[in-house]
């Protein structure tokens, strides 16, 4: 996979989207970073987060009446965690950390995240 690809669509949803203080890439069955923004920060948020998606994926069936998992949101006291699907086979989704209280359009988040999907699937 390019690495400036991924650097560069990143960066890209980071400007567009000022209340995203990190976002990265992560693989969801290993928990394996792809790549994050900015590269220095929140080392093992990334890897950790990932525990909120395979706890829905083991308990799912209680939730299918409510559809397909779209997004799992945490709360936090000074940031929103995002998990949100941007891949199939291999399933990566995309995690952001975002600071609580921010005017973040979540449904153009993750459409923006599909469309990172289709373009790296591209890539591939």
């Amino acid at each position: 996979m390019n690495q400036a690809l991924l650097e560069s669509a990143l960066e890209s949803m980071l400007d567009r989207f000022p209340g995203v203080m990190g976002c990265a890439l992560v693989d969801a069955g290993s928990g394996l970073v792809w790549h994050r923004q900015p590269q220095a920060s929140f080392d093992g948020l990334w890897e950790a987060s990932v525990d909120h998606w395979r706890l829905h994926q083991r308990l799912g069936r209680y939730f299918d009446s409510a559809g397909e998992l779209g997004a799992i949101v945490t709360y936090h006291h000074d940031a929103s965690l995002v998990l949100v699907p941007c891949l199939k086979a291999p399933d990566i989704l995309l995690v952001c950390l975002a600071r609580r209280g921010s005017a973040i359009d979540w449904v153009l988040w993750q459409r923006d995240a599909q469309q990172l999907g289709r373009r790296i699937k591209a890539a591939m």
